[in-house]
């Protein structure tokens, strides 16, 4: 094999391994955002019940991209080891803490983007690193 195929075979393994990670991330935002359509269907279901449409709409939706999660996870899970698919649900924090400001106008505090940077940079490197 000589040096410029291997240089090729390294440039093209480096971005598979971002394209998992941005796909990875995506996931990410699907499992986080389930969390607050589950958490919408708590509220309306304490508003307008169980059986109100509205609330069985939105506890549909919820299932509905749960499974797409589902389907997209066992994909990632034949293409990375576990540990490393693992490894980057830990972005969850970050998309969680993000939607909980802009959904439930939670406070976010410094310490809070501190250690969800520190979670990403490791992540990154877990992923993107032999």
């Amino acid at each position: 094999m000589n040096q410029m195929s291997i240089d090729s075979n390294i440039k093209n393994n480096k971005k598979e391994k971002i394209i998992i990670f941005l796909l990875l991330q995506v996931m990410n935002i699907l499992y986080s955002l389930d969390s607050v359509m589950i958490k919408m269907v708590s509220v309306r279901w304490e508003k307008n019940g169980l059986f109100s449409v509205s609330t069985l709409l939105l506890l549909t939706a919820a299932f509905a991209v749960l499974a797409l999660y589902a389907l997209l996870w066992q994909n990632i899970l034949s293409r990375v080891d576990l540990t490393v698919a693992y490894m980057c649900k830990g972005m969850i924090i970050f998309w969680g803490m993000l939607w909980a400001f802009l959904f439930f106008k939670e406070k976010i505090t410094l310490f809070n983007i501190i250690g969800t940077v520190i979670i990403f940079c490791g992540t990154y490197l877990v992923t993107t690193n032999e």
